[in-house]
């Protein structure tokens, strides 16, 4: 299950375009912390782990799952160099995509 999720992070990391040290910047890590992660030298904090899957536009358990049950909200990002702020901005507009979609889901259940 740590592999998968080892994997699932590295292959989002890289669908949105985002560097080792973009995303170590925006974890408050070194780059190498992000590249002994992906490798399976080092672990990641739960709270680390939520916060990229914010980026990535997953939930935290989705991370888990198999690379072909995963579906993020993020696309591939145009620009590179993202600054940190925009990454943040990019963060919290997945989050509150992601909570629309948990009440869209969550209404059409109750509405039949």
């Amino acid at each position: 299950m740590e592999e998968i999720m080892r994997e699932n992070f590295k292959k989002l990391r890289k669908k949105i375009n985002i560097t080792q040290e973009q995303m170590a910047k925006y974890l408050n890590l070194e780059q190498s912390s992000i590249s002994k992660f992906e490798s399976g030298e080092r672990t990641i904090s739960v709270s680390n782990l939520e916060r990229a899957c914010s980026l990535f536009g997953i939930h935290l358990n989705d991370i888990y799952k198999d690379s072909k049950n995963l579906r993020a909200l993020s696309p591939s990002f145009r620009k590179t160099n993202l600054s940190l702020s925009s990454l943040e901005d990019i963060s919290n507009i997945n989050r509150i995509a992601m909570n629309i979609s948990e009440m869209n889901t969550i209404l059409e259940r109750h509405n039949g």
